[in-house]
């Protein structure tokens, strides 16, 4: 399972799991701290799987405004 790494107030992406059920839980939060999870069942995991092995601390997302 991945462990959240400190976000020093930065965008983020994060996937979590495989829980015991073999779902996972993709959670996005903003600088400002604001988040979003939702949870994706076992059978449609494939795709995050493959970026999970990519990007095991998450993804960072710059402001590009």
């Amino acid at each position: 399972m991945s462990v959240a790494p400190e976000d020093g107030g930065r965008n983020r992406i994060m996937i979590y799991g495989p829980k015991n059920d073999g779902a996972y839980i993709v959670e996005f939060k903003t600088a400002d701290g604001e988040a979003l999870a939702t949870n994706v069942p076992a059978g449609e995991t494939r795709v995050l799987k493959h970026f999970q092995e990519r990007m095991p601390y998450g993804l960072f997302v710059p402001d590009v405004s």
